[in-house]
């Protein structure tokens, strides 16, 4: 049976703009029942954050010594992002890539296997894709170098593409070119994919066929659901996504890897009081989704 696994992000945010931190949301979870996690590194965008201290390591050992001890296994982490391409401060750009160097080096200490991250659009060149391509090639370059030395990969995520003006292509919004730019890499081993179901179905669903396209560099999944009109975040089953079809798209590829939530919107504004009868209902929606891949007939239509 395929693993169910979700983002520590799931009980991340509190009332009143107040933040839960990893190891609050890393007890609740596995006081809920999970053994699987993402760990969401993006809580280094929060400057309170001790990821941005000079403690970070220790705080990340932290981390690590609560999954073993709660017998968590954890299986990716979401890296720090920007938009990489858009005129910055450059004190800015150099924190925000501090950080995200520092997040591969957590991602290897934690023992995952990938680190989710997204690649960046080059606006001024319009719709001409090729020179995204060739600028995120030379961008990831340095990083998965020292995601080889971490022992971890990178896995790029499939983006989207907002539907309000000024209507912009967003590069790899569309699988052809995500796999694309992963093969340029030419390291199965160490780029590959993360497929964001939210995103996808922004850009027209077509799940099945997607993860067809992708095949097995789909290394890490990003699970929520929308209503195809904005990146809402929510529990499966909460939006318009056909989860049948979309786990019978990872059923065919025969991905045995983690189905693992991004849904940090559901349920963002709960007392922490009630973020574990939350965090239990996702258990019971993975279950669902894990029959229904089960049940997946595994034809590509």
């Amino acid at each position: 049976m395929i693993a169910l696994s979700t983002s520590t992000n799931i009980c991340a945010f509190a009332p009143a703009g107040k933040r839960n931190g990893i190891p609050w949301c890393v007890d609740a979870c596995a006081r809920a029942g999970y053994r699987v996690l993402d760990v969401n590194l993006c809580e280094a965008m929060n400057p309170d954050s001790p990821l941005c201290g000079d403690e970070w390591e220790d705080y990340v050992r932290r981390i690590a010594r609560m999954g073993r001890d709660a017998g968590v296994v954890f299986n990716q982490t979401h890296l720090p992002y920007y938009d990489l391409f858009r005129p910055m401060d450059k004190e800015r750009k150099q924190m925000m890539e501090a950080l995200i160097r520092r997040s591969i080096i957590a991602s290897g200490i934690l023992g995952v296997r990938w680190a989710v991250t997204h690649p960046g659009t080059v606006y001024e060149a319009g719709a001409d894709m090729a020179v995204s391509h060739e600028r995120n090639l030379a961008y990831f370059a340095p990083h998965v170098a020292l995601a080889r030395q971490a022992g971890i990969g990178i896995a790029l995520e499939n983006d989207f593409e907002y539907k309000v003006p000024p209507y912009q292509r967003i590069f790899c919004a569309e699988v052809g070119e995500l796999c694309k730019l992963v093969d340029a890499f030419a390291e199965p081993e160490r780029v590959g994919i993360c497929y964001d179901f939210g995103h996808a179905h922004l850009t027209g669903g077509f799940h099945r066929r997607n993860l067809g396209r992708i095949g097995k560099r789909l290394k890490a999944t990003h699970v929520a659901d929308n209503h195809g009109k904005a990146d809402e975040h929510l529990m499966p089953f909460y939006g318009t996504i056909d989860w049948a079809q979309a786990m019978a798209g990872l059923h065919d590829i025969g991905f045995t890897g983690e189905i693992t939530y991004e849904i940090q919107e559901f349920g963002r504004n709960l007392p922490n009081a009630l973020k574990p009868l939350m965090i239990e209902h996702s258990l019971a929606i993975g279950k669902e989704l894990q029959k229904l891949y089960e049940r997946a007939e595994g034809n590509i239509p």
